[in-house]
């Protein structure tokens, strides 16, 4: 392979998304973000009126990067337009005042809340009646055609629902970031947002609350959690086995050290399984009324009535968060990975270098891919993990000043950049500082460098400090009886900063320079108050 020629795929500013892919995604991976991500966002972002199209996406040497793309030229490359322009194309070109009163619309009349009713009401129920109708299939006992059918029928259920993945990410953090907005007009914090939504995630809780009911049914048995060695003891204690399958049938099949259908399902992972449950304990309770009452007690008495409906929109929506994912993507992407391998098993083929399409029709006697294109393609791949992609290509972004807007486009500009700079953290804190959270009390324990989850699945044990770049739902099986989480990225409202706010697990979110700074196995004390980190 020659040197990577870093090329901006079309107009605008495009940023590395390194957070939802491994270094060398393979042709499943890519196709259903292209197919999915733009759809959904443009769906979502259609709903509420915003001067944004959709976000894009591109893939530049197997690297992801996505833009958003605006509503009126996003097709070309500009200078950003002057404020005086915006104010006045806001007030008279028709695609902005179409969106102005697209919302005026939602914040009037709270269409989010629309969106997570039918979450509530139709979605998630049909969505998980078909996950677990197509969980209950053998695959291995159906002939070469029943699997080609399934292979198809999975992979159209995971597209459309990747689709509603993205969807639903703008109802999601649209209310949590219209509540940062309003209390940041109140002259509070933005991270005072998050005292309201302590215990607002049932989702985040319930593998833990599932595996600690594992644990109790083996103490009730007479079995101590702590001297298991195999899934096999968990089962000979048969209400402990009767809990297990419960948990292993809604959970098992998710995609679980990373986004690709070639990453491990957590059923695949019985070590991992049995870690979980020795470590398994419970965590004090959150007390969600107190960090309400600390928040009104800050906001002027004349605003409480419009606090009390922004906490309860921003409570609501941050389930909605913390489910989408493992519903939407990582249960069906986990069950298309069960039928990938399979279909490559009979084939003799290495299935995870093809499409859908091309193990579908070879199942159905149609003639593959070549060996020597098969190993062109691994080959593109191996050297895809091996290259470090710029974090941006093109100018730095700039996006239109939300004050020249007419008054609710602004509110949603301005909702817009709360969420995506409450996504990243702060870039000018000391080494080894950042955002603590959960809890009040500093936690001393061993520290675990990992890349990614794969890594942290293989080393961690109960108690130890998790360190690593991000974490993302992937990481929920060892995050669960993780001591304390540090995170050199990652901001308000990233993945382990809900979890660690969830769990009451002491972390420091957007640590700088901890991947550096912190030796693996060293003894590490984590002040989720002072937001340090500090190597004993």
């Amino acid at each position: 392979m020659t040197d990577a020629t870093w090329t901006k795929p079309g107009p605008g500013t495009w940023e590395l998304d390194s957070s939802h892919c491994g270094p060398a995604p393979g042709p499943i991976q890519r196709g259903i973000y292209e197919y999915a991500l733009e759809r959904g966002m443009a769906e979502g972002l259609s709903l509420f009126g915003a001067p944004l199209k959709t976000m894009e996406m591109r893939w530049v040497n197997g690297k992801f990067y996505r833009r958003l793309v605006p509503i009126i030229g996003g097709g070309r490359d500009l200078p950003p337009p002057p404020a005086a322009a915006i104010w006045l194309a806001s007030r008279v070109v028709p695609a902005f005042r179409r969106e102005e009163k697209k919302a005026k619309h939602s914040f009037t009349n709270k269409i989010w809340r629309d969106e997570i009713r039918r979450w509530e009401d139709e979605w998630k129920p049909a969505l998980v009646k078909r996950n677990l109708e197509l969980t209950d299939i053998d695959v291995a006992s159906l002939d070469d055609g029943e699997l080609a059918d399934h292979l198809e029928t999975v992979h159209r259920h995971v597209l459309d629902h990747a689709v509603m993945h993205f969807r639903l990410h703008v109802s999601d953090m649209g209310p949590l970031g219209n509540l940062m907005v309003a209390l940041e007009d109140w002259g509070l914090r933005r991270d005072d947002t998050f005292r309201a939504l302590v215990a607002a995630s049932p989702a985040t809780r319930e593998p833990a609350v599932q595996l600690r009911a594992v644990a109790d049914a083996l103490r009730e048995g007479g079995v101590d959690p702590a001297t298991i060695t195999s899934l096999d003891d968990v089962r000979a204690v048969p209400a402990a086995g009767d809990r297990l399958d419960e948990y292993l049938r809604f959970h098992g099949p998710r995609l679980t050290t990373g986004y690709d259908v070639e990453d491990r399902t957590l059923e695949e992972l019985p070590d991992v399984i049995v870690t979980s449950i020795r470590g398994a304990s419970a965590r004090p309770a959150q007390d969600a009324a107190a960090g309400i009452e600390s928040l009104r007690a800050q906001v002027p008495a004349e605003h409480h009535a419009e606090l009390d409906e922004l906490i309860e929109d921003a409570r609501l929506s941050y389930g909605l968060r913390d489910e989408n994912g493992p519903l939407t993507y990582e249960w069906p992407a986990g069950l298309l990975r069960r039928a990938v391998v399979e279909s490559g098993r009979r084939l003799g083929v290495p299935a995870f270098e093809l499409t859908v399409d091309e193990l579908v029709a070879m199942l159905r006697g149609a003639p593959g891919p070549s060996p020597a294109e098969i190993e062109r393609r691994a080959e593109e791949r191996r050297w895809w993990a091996t290259l470090e992609a710029p974090a941006r290509l093109g100018p730095e972004q700039s996006l239109p000043p939300h004050t020249a807007m007419t008054e609710y486009l602004g509110r949603i500009t301005k909702v817009v950049l709360a969420v995506v700079d409450s996504m990243e953290a702060l870039k000018d804190n000391p080494p080894l500082h950042g955002m603590g959270v959960g809890g009040d009390t500093p936690y001393v324990g061993t520290a675990r460098v990992v890349h990614d989850a794969v890594e942290a699945l293989a080393v961690m044990e109960p108690g130890d400090i998790v360190v690593a770049p991000y974490t993302a739902p992937t990481y929920n099986a060892v995050l669960s009886m993780a001591g304390a989480i540090v995170t050199e990225q990652g901001g308000l409202l990233c993945h382990a900063a809900v979890i660690a706010r969830e769990l009451g697990i002491p972390a420091v979110i957007g640590a700088t320079d901890a991947m550096t700074l912190v030796p693996d196995g060293a003894t590490v004390e984590v002040d989720p108050t002072a937001g340090t980190v500090r190597v004993l």
